[in-house]
């Protein structure tokens, strides 16, 4: 083994991005809408002002149209299940496993990553409809989005 990689990874890693601490609610000037929604219970996405498209919290200008002009709109929170993985070994020690992540397709065309809630894991597929709520996926963590499998 090369020195320097013999790490205990049992308690997590920070990873930082310049000041921006990277990991369950990484914040950018670009996303402070999101997580202004997410505090009040919203799941909020951006419309570009231009064409009318619906994009990814990130994105800073339309890929469709290249505005930059761009508004925050609460999304309906209903979608598909576009794939998931069933985690064993969490990367921190306050997280239960096992557990669910995916990427969840809105109703609006937009793509999310998120945990997967409301039925045991192994019964969760591609395609499953879901519903956002928002929830404390890790003891001590902060509220976040979190998609209950089976709704609406």
């Amino acid at each position: 083994m090369s020195k320097g990689w013999n790490v205990n990874w049992s308690d997590g890693l920070k990873f930082f991005q310049g000041p921006y601490e990277m990991g369950l609610t990484e914040t950018s000037p670009e996303t402070a809408g999101y997580w202004e929604g997410v505090l009040q219970n919203e799941l909020r996405i951006k419309r570009c002002t231009l064409c009318g498209d619906y994009l990814y919290p990130r994105r800073m200008f339309c890929p469709r149209c290249l505005d930059d002009k761009l508004e925050w709109v609460r999304a309906s929170g209903q979608g598909t299940i576009y794939t998931f993985s069933t985690v064993y070994r969490a990367p921190d020690k306050s997280m239960k496993t096992p557990y669910s992540n995916g990427i969840v397709q809105l109703e609006e065309g937009v793509y999310l990553f998120g945990r997967l809630v409301g039925k045991p894991d192994e019964e969760i597929a591609i395609d499953d409809p879901v519903e956002v709520e928002f929830g404390v996926v890790s003891e001590g963590g902060p509220q976040l989005p979190v998609f209950r499998v089976g709704s609406h």
